[in-house]
């Protein structure tokens, strides 16, 4: 999705935006709102709404990133922030999109949110010992794309529960791949 949809798109608005005041935390912080008026969305049943925003405001979110490295702006502290509100949407998108079937969603929610938290986590703790590990089939752009079909076909329950495979498959793969590497370097 961030290759072939969302980056094209934003770099062209990067372009754009480079001249005037418009400041990478900016952008971040209306992304992220964006997202989040898609969770509520999607709680509200009102999914294809939900996925314009989510569609939008992930668009808005790349567009942080390119215009900090088109104008120079990038900073440790505005990856950082980048880094916990993408946490916080995806949190707010599966409990959002579960909340339309809460009823029937319970544990989807909670597992769904394990495995992608998880997923996150592996790759952020590995990263902090001096690897990184992007491999896996439950990237942040498959658990995306995952929940907007499911919000575009009205079957919350099952996107989540697919996510939550995901994501334990991918946490998995990360873990096992990031173990070798670390034994790797330190031997």
């Amino acid at each position: 999705m961030t290759r072939y949809l969302y980056r094209p798109v934003s770099k062209s608005i990067a372009v754009r935006l480079a001249p005037t005041r418009a400041t990478p935390l900016q952008l971040t912080l209306i992304g992220a709102v964006l997202v989040l008026g898609g969770a509520v969305a999607w709680a509200q049943d009102l999914y294809v709404v939900g996925v314009v925003l989510v569609l939008v405001g992930q668009i808005i979110d790349c567009v942080d990133g390119d215009l900090a490295r088109i104008s120079g702006r990038t900073s440790a502290a505005g990856a950082f922030m980048d880094s916990v509100l993408d946490r916080w949407t995806d949190a707010a998108l599966i409990i959002g999109l579960g909340w339309s079937r809460l009823d029937e969603a319970e544990l989807a929610i909670a597992c769904a949110l394990a495995g992608a938290l998880v997923t996150s986590y592996v790759r952020a703790r590995a990263q902090s010992l001096g690897v990184d590990c992007p491999q896996g089939i439950g990237t942040r752009d498959t658990r995306l794309l995952v929940l907007m079909i499911a919000a575009l076909v009205a079957r919350p329950v099952e996107g989540l529960w697919v996510v939550a495979a995901l994501g334990l498959i991918t946490a998995i793969h990360r873990t096992l791949w990031a173990m070798r590497a670390l034994r790797a370097r330190d031997y």
